[in-house]
């Protein structure tokens, strides 16, 4: 049964827990598959990545044009299966053409490690993409023989380094989501026979490649990042110069980058007479002042408690709509003081968010079973923050 997801969330908590297995996500027509030894991210795959344009693309991507042309006259019996939809980790063409073109020479066992991280990388980014769906955690599961037998073995990959690139990654992407919402997704020109030698330099320049080809590609063919195309194309894109069709298949299955759910004055968060009030709960001024800025928003009475011994009579006399608190704090945790509002008449409804530097999987479920409704990893953007005000406060009782 499909349920709500948090990529980010699922990774670390098997990361931080030393656990060994296999993730399976699926999302419609998509399924992701994550394997994991002690903690460690092997690698990574999802089933759109079997075709060998996929191949190709990293190829490169990274430079190694030579094997790129050379992997075109691979024999068809090299890199034949019969489980043509499943990912290239589980029986697809990649891995044997990689084991072909090393065997060769075309490539070294240094480049073709850099392939396979490339490719995980890119499972990882679309699996961050995905909102809803099912996952399943199949413990011990090991990689398949065929991979554990190439030529070429698999290095960890740095899930702390790789989550935050990919979430600004997505924070980019996120200011052209009124248009574009995949780097898969086509621009084309609405009158190309309507250029002259005064249009836009841009538009002169890459007319002939707006063609059917994907950001992706128009990156590789212009040897820029996509999202640099995407912000040169996104003006052209918003005065109706430029528009945007879905991708191609297979490529088509995949959800699109997750849409920013602002929060202004014109929100169902303001009421006709009130504001909102948010009770934030920390021994550290700097992570207090961060939150208020964070939340500095007219919607919102912000509410700064530095001694948790002190946050009972405050909150009951306040009664707030949602309180953020830490965990490590003096005198008090945040787990005895979680419990104990879960107590009281006055506070036992009230959203209650542990916003803490612990990542582990013990620390998020014991946060659960002292009453806290969700759980915020520190450091958080300001984007992070908001999601998570933005997921109870509109669908508290004092929204109108």
């Amino acid at each position: 049964m499909s349920q709500i997801l948090n990529p980010v969330e699922l990774l670390t908590d098997l990361s931080s827990s030393n656990a060994s297995g296999r993730l399976q996500i699926s999302n419609g027509q998509v399924c992701w598959h994550i394997y994991i030894e002690q903690g460690q991210i092997k690698c990574a795959a999802n089933s759109v990545q079997q075709l060998m344009i996929t191949l190709d693309h990293h190829l490169r991507s990274l430079g190694f044009q030579n094997a790129a042309a050379t992997a075109k006259s691979i024999p068809t019996s090299t890199v034949e299966t019969n489980h043509e939809k499943m990912n290239w980790l589980e029986g697809g063409r990649i891995i044997p053409s990689i084991n072909w073109l090393v065997l060769r020479e075309h490539l070294n066992r240094s480049q073709a490690q850099q392939i396979f991280a490339s490719l995980s990388e890119e499972a990882i980014e679309t699996f961050c993409w995905v909102t809803t769906g099912e996952y399943k955690w199949i413990k011990n599961h090991k990689l398949p023989q065929h991979v554990l037998a190439a030529r070429v073995t698999f290095q960890n990959i740095n899930l702390s380094l790789l989550i935050q690139k990919i979430q600004e990654r997505i924070r980019r992407w996120q200011n052209f989501s009124s248009s574009i919402l995949s780097p898969y997704q086509c621009p084309y020109l609405t009158n190309p026979q309507k250029l002259t030698e005064s249009s836009p330099p841009i538009l002169l320049k890459i007319a002939k490649f707006l063609k059917g080809l994907s950001f992706r590609q128009l990156a590789l063919i212009l040897n820029q990042d996509e999202l640099k195309i995407a912000q040169l194309l996104y003006p052209h894109v918003q005065s109706g110069e430029i528009i945007i069709r879905q991708p191609p298949q297979p490529f088509n299955r995949l959800p699109h980058i997750p849409i920013v759910q602002s929060i202004s004055s014109s929100t169902s968060f303001t009421t006709a007479n009130t504001k909102l009030k948010i009770a934030c709960i920390d021994d550290s001024p700097t992570i207090l002042d961060e939150m208020q800025r964070f939340l500095s928003n007219e919607a919102f009475e912000i509410t700064k408690i530095d001694d948790p011994l002190k946050a009972t009579p405050i909150l009951l006399r306040l009664k707030p709509d949602l309180i953020l608190m830490d965990i490590s704090m003096p005198n008090i945790n945040g787990y005895k003081l979680c419990s104990f509002f879960r107590g009281s008449a006055s506070l036992k409804s009230v959203p209650i968010i542990m916003v803490s530097g612990r990542t582990g999987f013990i620390d998020k479920t014991r946060a659960k079973m002292v009453g806290a409704t969700d759980y915020l990893t520190k450091p958080f953007s300001q984007q992070e923050l908001l999601s998570v005000v933005n997921k109870y406060l509109s669908t508290t009782g004092a929204i109108i």
